[in-house]
């Protein structure tokens, strides 16, 4: 996505495209060069093979990575005013901290096998809160932080960082397995061709190693099961459209296209419709566009993005809306 600008020149960039209704924003490939990538560490295995992708981005991409690493003051015995404080410091400048930078560049250097210069800034406070407010002061296009499976445990004491991040960030968000060794090769994308899931392809696109292929998978909706025969020829006809539409913008990008429909029954998930899919295919990334759900939503029927992230088995790419000005 863009580096932040005003809303008057958002409003000017972007058009629509009469046909599908998308914005020439979502229509334009991502180029990572020059940009301000964050990557988040912790130190796990999955935040290390982050590391490893971040190396790759900026090798291949020439992206700029920046790193944030968070000291979680939840439970630290903090004076409240206190804690306040520090957290809208951002950082503690002292010794310790120097300390732990050069620690951090050194375990990165570790993953990486390379000689990691990068800038670390560490900041106090909650993880996921102070990994947004990062992205947001180096102007970042995209987050990479280590992903994990998550359980109902990890829900109770809100021990879900990477998807907390997602929810809230404002650029994509890449969530990265600890088994993952290089850029993706094959992407696994879901569509339903509104403009999130465009920005979702293109994103993910955007991360991609050499000979990569992006496989865009409709996946019917939960009350997508259409009685009518007459109906279910048109809404196949409309589906088919689209992904021509796709080709036709993606045609010129040298990347290799697939496309699949996913049919599910009403006791599965389209999450997990699309998981199934990548471990019969062998994705090693999957993307999606990220809708705004209330608590309420997310409670009855749970979201993708969500069922995506605490799966944990493939590394995930999530778009969020694009703010209208």
């Amino acid at each position: 996505m863009p580096a932040p600008s005003s809303d008057s020149d958002t409003t000017t960039a972007v058009r629509v495209d009469e046909t599908t209704g998308a914005s020439t924003q979502a229509l334009r490939p991502l180029d990572l060069a020059g940009r301000a990538v964050l990557l988040a560490t912790d130190g796990s295995p999955g935040a290390l093979a982050a590391a490893r992708l971040a190396h790759a981005l900026a090798t291949t991409h020439h992206a700029r990575i920046h790193v944030v690493s968070v000291v979680d003051t939840r439970g630290a015995p903090i004076p409240p005013p206190l804690d306040m404080a520090l957290a809208l410091g951002g950082a503690v400048v002292d010794e310790s901290i120097h300390a732990d930078q050069g620690a951090i560049r050194e375990e990165l250097s570790g993953a990486t096998g390379a000689s990691i210069d990068w800038p670390v800034r560490t900041r106090l406070g909650t993880p996921a809160a102070s990994i947004v407010k990062e992205a947001q002061h180096v102007g970042a296009v995209l987050v990479i932080l280590g992903l994990r499976r998550h359980g109902r445990l990890d829900r109770a004491v809100h021990d879900e960082t990477t998807l907390n991040v997602m929810r809230r960030a404002s650029c994509p968000v890449l969530g990265v397995v600890a088994e993952m060794k290089d850029l993706p090769r094959r992407v696994l994308s879901a569509v339903d061709f509104s403009e999130g899931s465009l920005l979702a392809v293109r994103s993910g696109e955007a991360v991609t190693g050499e000979h990569a292929v992006l496989v865009l998978a409709y996946v019917q909706p939960m009350n997508g099961f259409l009685d009518d025969e007459g109906e279910c020829r048109i809404h196949d006809m409309g589906v088919q459209a689209g992904f021509a539409k796709l080709r036709k913008e993606f045609g010129d990008d040298g990347v290799k296209l697939d496309q699949v429909v996913l049919h599910h029954t009403p006791a599965q998930s389209p999450a997990q419709a699309l998981l199934d899919y990548a471990e019969q295919v062998g994705s090693d990334l999957i993307t999606a566009g990220s809708v705004q759900h209330s608590r309420l939503d997310r409670w009855m029927v749970g979201s993708v993005s969500g069922e995506l992230v605490r799966d944990g088995r493939r590394s995930v790419l999530i778009v969020p809306p694009r703010r209208r000005a």
